[in-house]
């Protein structure tokens, strides 16, 4: 069941209830109000007419015979008739003997006043009761009287059928309304849910189109609501897939150039340990030449060494690999210094202060940076290090305009430097050692005219 169709019959559920409680609050009020005001209006005339029976009560028991006593109380409930309204109806019985009944019940029963009673001038409280017969419901009032030493029963039996009939009348016009509203309210929130689920059904439209490798998909949002809210972060969502795969995409194309590269690469060395250790093996060589070939294989094993300690220092460089922490420059200074101890190509300049990064990292990056240099057929090599950053400046060969687009692809080599010793790693290491630094290496160079490397620290990088 869609989430709309949920919504409509839990709120219609939930209204139905709420309408059905209040009607039938109403209704039971109402009742109660109407039975009240019947009941009250009742027995206030019962006590009237009691009342009137007392103060008659010597002037009927002074009569001598029976039957005049009897025909005066017939007569009086007669003339009570009279002043009433038609609703209201009288008995009066004595026993079993009926002296008076216009109402065709036989009210003393049902309230259980015909009882065996002597010698009491009102017996209890007034009885009441309603009595439902096909077709009319009546509501009886009655209490016992003793006059002459007998109990009479008198009862008021008013006709109630109307009310009954109003209550009737209230609660098919509230099931009437219930109906309406209960229709109309089923509509309404179906015209009102498909506009306002609508962002939903579209998201679901979206995510199923990128599922499917659509991810450049989006939402049109419309107003500043909650569904606006996420449709929204939907696309910023999208955004960041289609981001991700792309990026995807690219560590996979860069994974895979990488592993063509050093395939490449390792294919001339491995070749040539694997010729010359045959030769060494199969054919008779002089001693002059079994030495050459030995430092052949040496020279080239030492090649595929550095490959691979430049591809693992590559590889395994991440940011929970390196510590950043407060440097003083004169440290740093000192540590180069032993490094390059008897060359005479290097000019270094250090200022006064202190960076936050890794040193060993920091020193990895300058040092390959000017090895670069020096393949690069540098005979000067300016290194300058301040708080700010690091330059390197070599009056090397320089790199072209195209070379500058890829130097920093693992295992790029320009045209300048093919014929050099290398792999095409040492610039993309000294990038990823930059990028750890919150920072990002920089080169300015032309053909024939140098290069300068510059590496400025963020504000992440600097000692505060």
């Amino acid at each position: 069941m869609k989430l709309r169709s949920r919504i409509t019959i839990g709120t219609l559920g939930f209204l139905l209830i709420s309408l059905t409680l209040c009607c039938t609050l109403m209704i039971y009020v109402s009742k109660k109000n109407m039975l009240n005001s019947t009941t009250s209006y009742t027995k206030t005339e019962l006590e009237k007419l009691v009342a009137n029976f007392y103060t008659n009560k010597s002037d009927i028991e002074s009569t001598v015979e029976e039957l005049t006593a009897e025909t005066k109380l017939k007569y009086y409930f007669f003339k009570q008739t009279q002043y009433s309204d038609s609703d209201t109806e009288y008995v009066l019985q004595c026993g079993d003997e009926i002296i008076y009944n216009d109402s065709g019940l036989d009210a003393p029963t049902i309230l259980g006043l015909n009882e065996d009673k002597s010698n009491i001038e009102m017996q209890g409280e007034t009885k009441s009761d309603i009595v439902h017969t096909e077709g009319a419901d009546y509501y009886i009032c009655g209490v016992d009287i003793n006059i002459n030493d007998r109990i009479y029963q008198v009862c008021i039996v008013r006709d109630i059928t109307e009310l009954y009939r109003q209550i009737y009348r209230m609660i098919a016009l509230c099931v009437g309304i219930g109906i309406v509203i209960s229709l109309a309210a089923a509509v309404s929130m179906i015209v009102f849910l498909k506009k306002l689920l609508r962002p939903l059904e579209l998201i679901k439209d979206e995510a199923d189109a990128i599922s499917q490798g659509q991810y450049q998909r989006q939402i049109d949002v419309k107003g500043k609501d909650e569904l606006a809210s996420l449709s929204h972060s939907f696309n910023t969502m999208a955004k960041a897939v289609e981001s991700h795969i792309a990026e995807v995409e690219e560590t996979s194309e860069a994974r895979n150039r990488l592993i063509h590269a050093l395939s490449h690469e390792m294919r001339t060395p491995v070749t040539a340990i694997c010729g010359y250790a045959y030769s060494l093996r199969n054919m008779k060589l002089t001693d002059a030449q079994k030495q050459e070939a030995l430092e052949f294989m040496d020279i080239e094993a030492k090649r595929l060494g550095s490959l691979s300690g430049k591809l693992t220092a590559l590889v395994g460089l991440t940011a929970d690999k390196i510590e950043l922490k407060d440097i003083e420059l004169e440290e740093l200074k000192k540590h180069l210094e032993m490094i390059w101890q008897g060359r005479d190509d290097i000019f270094l300049t250090v200022e006064n202060g202190s960076i936050r990064g890794d040193k060993d990292m920091l020193v990895m990056l300058i040092t390959n940076l000017c090895d670069n240099a020096k393949k690069a057929g540098a005979t000067s090599i300016e290194v300058n290090i301040t708080g700010s950053g690091i330059s390197v400046k070599d009056n090397g060969r320089g790199i072209s305009k195209e070379d500058m687009k890829h130097i920093f692809e693992i295992f790029y080599q320009g045209d300048a430097s093919r014929n050099q010793e290398g792999f095409g790693l040492g610039l993309a290491l000294c990038q990823r050692i930059a990028e750890l630094h919150h920072s990002k290496l920089s080169v300015e160079s032309s053909l024939h005219e140098g290069s300068i490397f510059s590496l400025q620290f963020s504000y992440n990088s600097l000692m505060t």
